[in-house]
């Protein structure tokens, strides 16, 4: 694994500070702004994207019946996460379940802490495939939807 540095903006982070979140660093922030200057329009589009994640899931839960999440390229979680989304129509009904899957150790390793309130080592070791954090456990024979991200950090 590379090592960290919050010297070096991430657009995971740049992408959290951007919708308001507070898990992003001084580089990331000035990161931001930059960007902003380039394209004023990003924080919105931003939490256009964010919006319209939230509109799919409240949708596919509610109108589809979905139970089952698979959130490719989940990046670090920020607000409105997947499973937040579901429990926010479905609450805490059994069977509903979230898998987080990303290509980046950190954001796997940061994302597991958020979500359990407890690290495990072994997320961090270099493995050959894609980072994995669960909510909850599949069930088998029903409906899976899977959702992905552009880029890879929200």
């Amino acid at each position: 694994m590379p090592d960290f540095d919050p010297r070096t903006p991430s657009i995971a982070r740049v992408y959290d500070y951007l919708l308001g979140g507070k898990d992003n660093f001084a580089a990331d922030r000035e990161a931001a702004r930059q960007l902003l200057d380039a394209i004023p329009d990003v924080a919105a589009i931003a939490r256009d994207k964010r919006s319209f994640l939230g509109r799919v899931v409240r949708y596919l839960a509610t109108e589809g019946g979905v139970r089952q999440f698979l959130d490719l390229g989940s990046g670090l979680p920020t607000q409105a996460n997947v499973h937040q989304l579901a429990q926010g129509v479905l609450g805490f009904a059994p069977g509903v379940h979230v898998v987080y899957v990303d290509n980046d150790r950190c954001k796997s390793g940061c994302a597991h802490v958020r979500l359990t309130g407890r690290l495990v080592p072994s997320s961090l070791r270099p493995r050959p495939r894609p980072y994995v954090q669960t909510r909850g456990r599949g069930t088998k024979g029903r409906s899976l939807t899977v959702t992905g991200r552009a880029t890879g950090s929200g």
